[in-house]
């Protein structure tokens, strides 16, 4: 029997035509609700981050405070150098930062933008991993988990990489999904380009923090489709990895010190036997057991959630959760083990986790009412965050001092003092022109006691006569547990020296006053 070919020159089938357009006009409008939905978890997302706003604590030694003084430095054109800058070369985390800084001013808001920024784009980055796994329902679930997660709520608005290397795992993630699709397809050249992106993303993972190269394995995982049909592929995974990298060295290599962003934080870590860890901290999982049932921790319900979610994995036999799984728990290996020799244990790192564990939960709890589930993890994010805003000092020490500095950047420049140290640390360094000393900043956790009360005084304290010239800041006063154990000595003499005969009222801020301190000159004129 023959089979004639289709005539050219035949009129189509008008209901098949119309079939068809149909068919294309349902899948646009889901395309476009789909795209509706994700935008709006992204709103919400950043709607509770910004209501949960955390800023900048600005303790002694805190890193978010040497973190704001190195993107202010390279705001004014100083490249870091130094043991105690050697944070300064993590371009996807501070460098944008210096950008804004360079571009806006300085303040609680700015310094905070672009961690707020990764965050809420991580969101996205969620959905597109979890549509290449399975599907649109649980991509859209997963996506609204990450959105109100308390971890990454409370988070999203400090100046940490906990907020900001997240996203380019995901985006890395991703792309070696991607990668494997093109593999499974029959058009198949753009493997490369996909690998490739994957390794940019994986570059800019490690200059946000550099352990994020411990991820690779989960991203080989995710692309090894592609890879075990020509392992040759993985020198495009490579080629991706080196380019922020290369830049860097690039970009040193006009300071003389083209290796300097690769070799300072060799340097820069101290290390304890694994045994001295165990003793020192609290394992992620103890935390995460006595956590399950206070719903002021923000590893509330965390762990019954993922119990649930993995014997629902393993019931149902569900290959899509090999992936979220092993990343799950390949990095929660690594924060319990690996943080042994070198840090705490902090509960910001799990946002490492925040993205694989929203996938698990997602996929494998797959269902009707599923999506049930946003709404029940945002309750649990309010029960955490409403009290730490209540107990916070946020109206004061970040909104107000943000103010404050707004109206400064406005007035010929001058060194600002003040009695509370966090406005006056926060102060000098956002309106710095010069370089801002860094100091070098050991954990407490490896030092014995006298060596942390040390650590815990400022030296040496302002000298009021320094600031003779420039302003004084007056307003509301909190101390809290991160001023230096010596301030009061610091607040004495500032109070000493500085008269009100000699302050000239220039500005009024909410509850705040800046004055102007006469030089010497002026007021000896003035008192003639």
């Amino acid at each position: 029997m023959t089979t004639r070919p289709p005539d050219p020159l035949a009129r189509p089938d008008p209901l098949a035509s119309r079939a068809a357009r149909r068919v294309g006009r349902v899948a646009r409008d889901i395309r476009l609700l789909t795209a509706v939905v994700v935008a709006g978890l992204m709103a919400i997302g950043a709607g509770i981050r910004w209501w949960a706003l955390g800023g900048l604590e600005f303790a002694l030694g805190s890193d978010d405070a040497r973190y704001v003084a190195a993107a202010k430095n390279l705001a004014n054109g100083f490249l870091p150098d130094g043991e105690a800058e050697w944070f300064g070369a993590r371009a996807a985390f501070l460098w944008p930062v210096a950008l804004v800084f360079r571009l806006a001013g300085a303040d609680d808001y700015r310094a905070i933008a672009w961690p707020l920024a990764c965050s809420v784009l991580c969101i996205l980055a969620t959905f597109l991993v979890a549509r290449e796994l399975v599907g649109r329902r649980p991509a859209l679930v997963a996506a609204g988990i990450v959105a109100v997660a308390p971890v990454e709520v409370l988070w999203a608005t400090r100046l940490r990489p906990d907020a900001v290397m997240p996203l380019f795992i995901a985006l890395a993630a991703w792309a070696a999904l991607r990668a494997s699709r093109a593999a499974r397809s029959d058009g198949n050249s753009h493997i490369v380009l996909w690998l490739g992106a994957a390794g940019l993303a994986m570059g800019a993972a490690w200059s946000a923090r550099e352990t994020a190269l411990v991820m690779i394995p989960v991203v080989a995982l995710a692309a090894w489709p592609a890879l075990r049909a020509a392992w040759a592929r993985a020198w495009a995974f490579v080629a991706g990895l080196a380019i922020i990298p290369l830049a860097l060295v690039i970009v040193f290599a006009f300071d003389g010190r083209p290796l300097w962003p690769l070799t300072a934080t060799a340097g820069a870590g101290s290390f304890r036997s694994p045994a001295d860890g165990w003793g020192a901290t609290t394992a992620y999982l103890a935390q995460m057991v006595e956590a399950a049932v206070d719903p002021r921790s923000p590893l509330f319900l965390a762990l019954p959630l993922l119990l649930v979610a993995g014997a629902a994995a393993i019931s149902r036999r569900c290959r899509t959760t090999i992936l979220p799984a092993a990343w799950l728990i390949w990095g929660f290996l690594y924060l319990e083990v690996g943080t042994l020799l070198s840090v705490d244990k902090p509960v910001r790192f799990l946002t490492l986790l925040t993205v694989p564990a929203a996938l698990l939960i997602a996929v494998a709890l797959d269902g009707r009412l599923s999506p049930l589930l946003i709404p029940a993890v945002a309750v649990a994010t309010l029960l955490c965050v409403r009290p730490r805003i209540d107990a916070g000092n946020r109206g004061t020490s970040v909104v107000l001092v943000s103010a404050v500095a707004g109206a400064l950047r406005d007035l010929p420049p001058g060194p600002v003092l003040t009695a509370d140290y966090t406005w006056w640390a926060k102060l000098n360094a956002y309106l710095a022109r010069d370089r801002v000393a860094i100091r070098r900043d050991i954990d407490p956790a490896f030092l014995d006691e006298p060596a942390r009360e040390r650590a815990r005084e400022l030296d040496p304290l302002p000298d009021p006569a320094d600031y003779r010239g420039g302003y004084v800041v007056t307003g509301p006063v909190r101390r809290t547990a991160g001023w230096p154990s010596n301030w009061d000595a610091a607040e004495r003499e500032i109070a000493r020296a500085v008269a009100t005969a000699d302050l000239r009222a220039v500005a009024r801020v909410g509850r705040a006053t800046i004055w102007r301190w006469v030089p010497w000159a002026v007021a000896y004129r003035a008192a003639r």
